[in-house]
């Protein structure tokens, strides 16, 4: 992932990565069969630590944000390596950051439809795009990271304004979700 994240998945080579991780090439090669095995390798592992973070067994939509919201700030904040390579793999557009695009918008599917309300919630391209927004507004500090570092000034990850900025994040979405997250909220 680190290699992948420093590079590129483009310039990543099986070399490079054995030599990070110490092992030879041909073990590397053995284990993994060719570089898009390793990237999807390296792909299964990020969606697996996402879907981790947004599993929740609550079963009020306001427990089950709070717990989600907590989860995917621990996830994302914890871990820098994740961070730059969630940023290039995303914004490179490269099959693997498709694919973990993807894998990553049916996870929220899943979780908006477990918590939604089903006559109110969208469907189709619609619940596609609600999916897109909510990873969006999660993901904006990992990929704008390099520029609010210099802009504000200050670190976007330190302990203090991850805290801060979840419990925004959190609110922001429950507000604009109340529509189809909380069917009774808010309706004369």
């Amino acid at each position: 992932m680190h290699i992948i994240a420093k590079r590129g998945e483009r310039a990543s080579t099986f070399r490079a990565v054995a030599a990070a991780a110490g092992v030879s090439h041909s073990l590397l090669q053995h284990h993994f069969g060719t570089k898009r095995g390793l990237v999807a390798a390296v792909e299964g592992m990020v969606a697996e630590r996402f879907s981790a973070a947004l599993t929740t067994t609550a079963s009020d939509p306001q427990v089950a944000s709070i717990e989600i919201a907590a989860g995917l700030s621990e996830l994302i904040a914890g871990d820098p390596q994740l961070r730059s390579y969630l940023r290039r793999a995303l914004l490179e557009a490269t099959p693997a950051g498709q694919a973990l695009f993807a894998r990553i918008a049916g996870l929220v599917v899943r979780q908006l439809e477990q918590h939604g309300d089903p006559k109110a919630l969208p469907r189709g391209s619609q619940l596609a795009w609600l999916a897109a927004e909510i990873i969006a507004v999660n993901l904006a500090g990992v990929i704008f990271e390099p520029m609010l570092a210099r802009t504000l000034g200050e670190k976007p990850f330190r302990p203090e304004v991850v805290e801060w900025r979840t419990e925004a994040n959190r609110h922001f979405l429950v507000a604009a979700l109340k529509e189809y997250v909380l069917p009774n909220a808010g309706r004369g």
